[in-house]
Order: C-alpha cells, then sequence, then structure tokens
C-alpha cells in the first residue's frame, strides 16, 4: 500500500475526477438541477469512465492539460468565492478590478497545481479508475451552501477522508474549498499568502500570486502531515 502521510495525493486526485467527468456531466442538462452530492456522484461515476482514454494525452501535452482545465474544469469552481475567502478582510477594501485581477490570479496557480497533478499523480489515478471506491454522504446542506463528505479507498491508497464544500450559483453546484484531516486549503492558501505580503494590501497579493512567491502545495504538506 502506498502510505500517504499528507493529503496532496488525496486532493489532487479528487480533484482529477471531477475534472475529468464534466464533459460527460455537462451534456446532462439535469446535473444543475440536482442536489450537490448527486452532482458530485455523478462527476465521479463519469470520471472513472473518461480517464483512462485521456490520461496519457493529458500528462504528456501540458497545452492539453491546460486547455482541459480551463475548458472543463474551471466552470465547476466558484472562483470568485474562493478569491473572495482567500482575501479575507481585504476583499471589503479592494476595487471591483482589484478583485477581477486576484481571481484571474488565483486561477492562474489553480490550474497550475491541477496541470501539475495530472503529470504526478497519473500512475494513481489510474489506478483509481480501475480499483478505486468513494463513498459520499451529505454532511450538511442549507440554502446555497453545502458540504459531501468523500471517503476514498483503493489498494494502493490509505483511506481518506474529503470535505468538499460546494457553493450554488447560477443554477450550478461549484466546488469551492477542499478539506482533509480538518484542514481546509483555501484557508491554508490565505495564510501563505499573507506571510508572503505581510502589510496585506492587495496589490501585494495580487504580486505574491503572479510572481508565484506563495508555495501553496509545501504550506498544505505542512499543515497535513
Amino acid at each position: 500500500m502506498l502510505s500517504i502521510h499528507n493529503a496532496v495525493r488525496a486532493v489532487a486526485l479528487l480533484a482529477l475526477m471531477l475534472g475529468f467527468s464534466v464533459a460527460g456531466a455537462a451534456d446532462k442538462q439535469s446535473v444543475d438541477n440536482e442536489d450537490p452530492e448527486a452532482v458530485v456522484s455523478q462527476v465521479v461515476s463519469n470520471a472513472l469512465d473518461v480517464l483512462a482514454e485521456d490520461i496519457d494525452r493529458l500528462t504528456d501535452d501540458e497545452d492539453a492539460g491546460r486547455a482541459f482545465f480551463d475548458e472543463q474544469v474551471l466552470p465547476w469552481l466558484d472562483t470568485d468565492l474562493m478569491a473572495r475567502f482567500t482575501m479575507g478582510r481585504v476583499a471589503r477594501q479592494a476595487s471591483d478590478e482589484e478583485i477581477k485581477r486576484f481571481t484571474r490570479a488565483l486561477e492562474t496557480r489553480v490550474a497550475n497545481l491541477y496541470t501539475s497533478s495530472l503529470e504526478s499523480y497519473a500512475s494513481e489515478a489510474e489506478d483509481f479508475a480501475e480499483n478505486g471506491e468513494i463513498d459520499l454522504r451529505t454532511v450538511s446542506q442549507k440554502d446555497d451552501r453545502a458540504v459531501i463528505s468523500a471517503q476514498i479507498s483503493s489498494p494502493q491508497l490509505e483511506r481518506t477522508t474529503l470535505r468538499i464544500q460546494l457553493h450554488r450559483r447560477d443554477n450550478r453546484w461549484r466546488v469551492f474549498d477542499v478539506e482533509t484531516s480538518g484542514v481546509s486549503m483555501l484557508l491554508v492558501f490565505r495564510d501563505a499568502l499573507r506571510s508572503a505580503a505581510q502589510d496585506n494590501e492587495v496589490e501585494a497579493m495580487i504580486a505574491a500570486l503572479e510572481e508565484g512567491t506563495v508555495e501553496v502545495e509545501e504550506a498544505w504538506e505542512d499543515e497535513t502531515n
């Protein structure tokens, strides 16, 4: 069994499954109006069918991986909410244009992490597609917010439980945060960003994202070890 002493691989694996399934799920109009657990269930189900066919192309061609993220994954992420949450109180003082710039910079960083995950965890993702199991459970659902528990296991992966936070906007449930071991990915991201931009100015935060000075993955590993 592959020992996962941090949650990076589990989160990357879930991101892979969510992303790879969108091409199949987007064709089904009913998916937008289903309850969040049903949406995640269909997303994962479609992912397991598509993963084996596309993994080689997307891992060998970085541009293809990035294009796939932009076209198929990004629409299922609530990047506006992610950006405002990551900015924290600073978002109240930021102009609309600054928030847009921050959101674009955040999207780029998330895309980079995603395409990196495609390459780094391809074998684990393929193994999961063949032998893995996911047990989904709705933890809470109120108005436009929901939390889904996803327990992941396979012969090569330790059993890991993730909490997927979703927000319903424009008649679609979208992912905006993932937690494991009680640690929120966005909270880790926000703390790392504050450390990189100690004065908490919007421009400094944007620059930290654009220049890649925020080591999100390292911070995530440190917090979840």
